[in-house]
């Protein structure tokens, strides 16, 4: 059986198919992967046939929503999938902070994008996070991630409190699973 392993670096996938993409299972314990693409309902951000154990790093993977998976509920620590109501423009701009305020992430994928898949060592259980699309941030932004600056000027989308290994957020028909459009898992239209 295929296995992905990653423990470590900082890895880019601008993708037009799948971002990752294992026939098996996947391991995160630690590093940065960003993920840009795809846009083809049919492809993932993240695709895999196993399970996807993530206990460490920064993972942020947008792209469509038709196949879109989250790690596995296996995982120790927490990441959320969020569902737009409809494709986002590239470029556009998402914003997660706390109900409070305090940043959590500043993105903005290169490609168009409905889903968004985002786990960190910062994402707290029983916390609540705000979610934010548009607007602009004085930050510096490397591979689509804003670096410190302020953002300001977005409209609310949604917001959720972090429960378990996986939180979904968002539009409730899209993903996570396999199967496609009216499959299994996949959005009914």
């Amino acid at each position: 059986k295929y296995h992905l392993s990653i423990s470590g670096g900082y890895v880019v996938i601008d993708s037009t198919t799948d971002g990752i993409d294992a026939n098996g299972s996947v391991d995160m314990t630690g590093g940065t992967v960003v993920v840009h693409g795809p846009t083809a309902q049919h492809d993932g951000a993240i695709d895999y046939d196993g399970t996807f154990n993530l206990t460490g790093g920064t993972l942020i993977a947008a792209g469509s929503a038709g196949m879109a998976q989250a790690p596995s509920t296996s995982s120790t620590q927490p990441s959320v999938l969020i569902s737009f109501p409809s494709s986002q423009a590239a470029g556009t701009l998402v914003n997660i902070g706390t109900a409070s305020g305090s940043p959590l992430l500043t993105f903005a994928p290169s490609k168009a994008f409905q889903t968004l898949v985002v786990s960190s060592a910062a994402l707290e259980q029983g916390a609540t996070y705000v979610v934010q699309t548009g607007g602009s941030s004085t930050g510096t932004a490397a591979d689509g991630v804003y670096a410190f600056g302020t953002y300001a000027g977005g409209a609310q989308s949604t917001t959720f409190t972090v429960g378990g290994a996986v939180t979904n957020a968002g539009t409730a028909n899209v993903g996570p699973g396999r199967g496609g459009p009216g499959g299994p898992g996949g959005p009914r239209r």
